[in-house]
């Protein structure tokens, strides 16, 4: 269980046995300490230093975002650093066959989902898939002899894909090409506050499954670039695309704003859009548990326990990687 304090001026105390959120000085909700595993700080709310006190002691991290979600910081216990091998798998993962899969089975989950997607909306995805087919033949002793032809694979299908995704979001939404940085357009900034929510999620469960976020396969090592979240990001990728097409068709022009060029979701559609994409984590897909809890689960947890799948591929636990193929199904 996670507690999320993202109502401006709400309070995270604690008694002997359980963390106590407080709204207008008033007490909302009580958890007791076992059963939280994280607690979700944005601007505008507080924490007391007694239940700081006890995150440490019951394991429980803390991470402060942004409004968007986005990852700032976070303060994790001492024992948090006690997951040596699983770091030391990662790594080694680096240099052999495993990174190689890694990469493989994360970009081409990519491709799947987005073939799926075109399919519902009526394009021919499977024009796709002899690209599936290319990158399984693709042979290498480690992850950097094969990301330029992984990386290649990927722009191919990303420009055929948005090509046709782009025509179903309203008219003025309309634009030439996916940008990541600097985007001046609506659609662009669009797409990118909602992979920055996912983002978000999903580094949560990097953390959660005590891996290192810097160090990923799919995507190039970089100062200040978590990788390895970017890695996992992929795959949900569809998620927040599918959501955004039925999303952007009650949005109008006058929701958005020129900030020095670029156009933006005006601060209050911003909100009410992360609320909207925070309510589709909580709805319920087909994933099967990692514990065989059952065969569903909320999106929020399938997102959460991918990296721990990793994890336990790293570790030699499981015998292979198999990404979740998650979809709403439109």
């Amino acid at each position: 269980m996670q507690i999320i304090l993202d109502e401006f001026g709400q309070y995270l105390g604690s008694d002997r046995e359980n963390f106590i959120v407080y709204k207008d000085k008033k007490p909302i909700k009580k958890i007791p300490f076992y059963k939280v595993k994280q607690v979700i700080l944005t601007p505008g709310n507080t924490v007391s230093t007694s239940a700081l006190f006890w995150c440490s002691v019951y394991n429980v991290n803390l991470m402060m975002t942004s409004n968007t979600g986005r990852p700032l910081s976070m303060m994790l216990p001492l024992t948090s650093s006690a997951h040596v091998k699983t770091r030391i798998k990662q790594y080694e993962a680096y240099y052999n066959s495993k990174g190689v899969e890694i990469a493989k089975v994360i970009l081409g989950a990519k491709i799947k989902n987005q073939v799926a997607l075109l399919e519902r909306h009526g394009f021919d995805g499977h024009k796709l898939d002899y690209l599936v087919e290319k990158l399984s033949k693709i042979k290498g002793e480690k992850v950097d002899d094969i990301r330029p032809k992984l990386l290649g694979i990927e722009s191919r299908c990303s420009k055929v894909y948005f090509k046709h995704f782009k025509t179903l979001f309203p008219d003025f939404l309309q634009t030439p090409k996916r940008v990541k940085y600097n985007a001046e357009d609506p659609l662009n900034n669009l797409l990118n506050l909602g992979y920055e929510v996912l983002k978000g999620e999903v580094y949560r469960g990097v953390m959660y499954a005590h891996l290192d976020p810097y160090l990923g396969y799919l995507h190039s090592i970089q100062f200040a670039k978590p990788s390895l979240v970017c890695d996992i990001q992929e795959i949900f990728r569809g998620l927040i695309d599918e959501f955004l097409i039925g999303y952007s068709q009650k949005l109008k022009e006058d929701g958005f704003e020129n900030k020095n060029g670029r156009m933006f979701l005006k601060k209050e559609e911003s909100y009410k859009l992360i609320k909207a994409i925070n309510e589709l984590f909580d709805k319920r897909i087909r994933h099967q548990r990692i514990k065989k809890y059952g065969e569903q689960s909320k999106i929020r947890t399938a997102i959460r326990e991918e990296p721990m799948k990793l994890a336990q591929y790293l570790r030699g636990e499981k015998g292979e990687y198999e990404p979740t193929i998650a979809t709403t199904g439109g």
